[in-house]
């Protein structure tokens, strides 16, 4: 920045006066932030709302009128310091000592620990409601199978029925048949339908609460999920699946020949790589549902919610097609890339771990055929 000449004004110029009041007006200002910063303050855990708006007219009064800032042992006498009733006498903004790192520190404190506060319970909230999506999960589960005891049952006494030679009771015992089956399936309408809004609310929250995740859930070359978070979402998607009868798919993706890229242009050619691919994949998988995430070396995966097979392939297709144009150059040498990939829809009632490994059978016969292709599981 260059460095203007100013003009010394004599000491009684009124146009002296100018740069005063604008001295003024910024240390006015930055106090109305002080009090307007206590005024809506988030929580803070270890902090009470009360003693924290306390604090912020503390430091306003110490930078309008250089009051000692909270917390301070300085006496109450001498320029710039010692406590000064509100209304008082303000010092000269020249003169005045104004501890500005203790403002910064204050407002940095503030918003890392507001910040810390409001991670912490959007973590629990996200907890909780996994906890109970698993716990309705459950319950859906064991109805279910108290019905198709129910069910067996009344074929059974439909069956004795229909072998008596008694046609009063055969009549009543038949009648009794249909009447049972007619609440069993009125319930089971009622309760779908109730679990189909209950499910609209929870996948509109679980979605919200998904963008929340923390940093370290992130790895550091790609801005790609890591391998705890994809493991999390997994455990999730299935827990949802099985609650809603959502539809889900896994793509399992390598890059093609990748250790060899490493071993003839080194590993930092190899994370250019990594990050052409990864930014590839982001804008591929544009929903706020889509999961992408980068499970180790090379291995990267997408995690598709409400998302059939037949839907999972052509955004595979897709993203082939779009790693194929990616042309690199390194020492005179141009090579393309490609991927092979693994397509796994989830089953009724599998397990994560199983889901994983489907994916990865076919992901391993697209190398088989050749590379460069993706591959449904059975």
């Amino acid at each position: 920045m260059a460095n203007f000449p100013f003009k010394k004004l004599p000491a009684d110029s009124a146009e002296r006066v100018a740069p005063m009041s604008q001295v003024e007006m910024a240390l006015d200002t930055l106090a109305a932030i002080l009090r307007i910063l206590g005024e809506y303050a988030a929580d803070q855990e270890h902090q009470e709302p009360e003693a924290f708006v306390r604090l912020c007219e503390g430091w306003a009064q110490h930078v309008t009128i250089a009051s000692p800032p909270p917390g301070s042992n300085e006496p109450a006498s001498g320029p710039g310091s010692g406590p000064v009733a509100v209304g008082g006498p303000p010092k000269s903004p020249e003169t005045a000592r104004r501890d500005w790192s203790g403002v910064r520190e204050f407002v940095r404190d503030y918003a890392k620990n507001s910040t810390g506060h409001t991670r912490t319970v959007l973590t629990d909230l996200r907890q909780v409601i996994w906890v109970f999506i698993q716990n309705l999960s459950h319950s859906l589960s064991t109805e279910q199978e108290a019905d198709e005891r129910i069910k067996e049952q009344l074929g059974r006494l439909e069956h004795l029925a229909q072998g008596t030679a008694t046609g009063e009771l055969k009549r009543e015992v038949l009648a009794t048949i249909v009447k049972l089956g007619e609440i069993v399936e009125q319930r089971r309408k009622t309760h779908h339908e109730r679990v189909e809004s209950l499910g609209a609310q929870v996948r509109i929250l679980g979605n919200e609460l998904e963008t929340a995740r923390k940093e370290n859930e992130v790895d550091p070359l790609t801005r790609l999920f890591n391998r705890k978070a994809f493991d999390d979402y997994m455990a999730r998607s299935v827990e949802l699946a099985r609650a809603f009868g959502q539809e889900a798919c896994l793509l399992l993706i390598d890059i093609d020949k990748f250790k060899t890229i490493n071993d003839t242009f080194g590993h930092p050619e190899g994370d250019t790589v990594l990050r052409r691919v990864s930014d590839t994949m982001t804008r591929i998988f544009l929903r706020k549902s889509d999961f992408v995430a980068r499970c180790g070396g090379d291995e990267l995966a997408v995690v598709l919610r409400e998302t059939s097979i037949k839907e999972s392939l052509a955004l595979g297709e897709r993203l082939l097609r779009a790693i194929r144009a990616i042309s690199m150059d390194r020492e005179g040498v141009r090579f393309q890339l490609t991927l092979s990939i693994g397509a796994a829809a989830l089953k009724p009632g599998e397990e994560p771990q199983s889901w994983v490994e489907r994916a990865d059978r076919a992901l391993y016969q697209s190398k088989r055929d050749g590379r460069d292709r993706i591959t449904a599981a059975e």
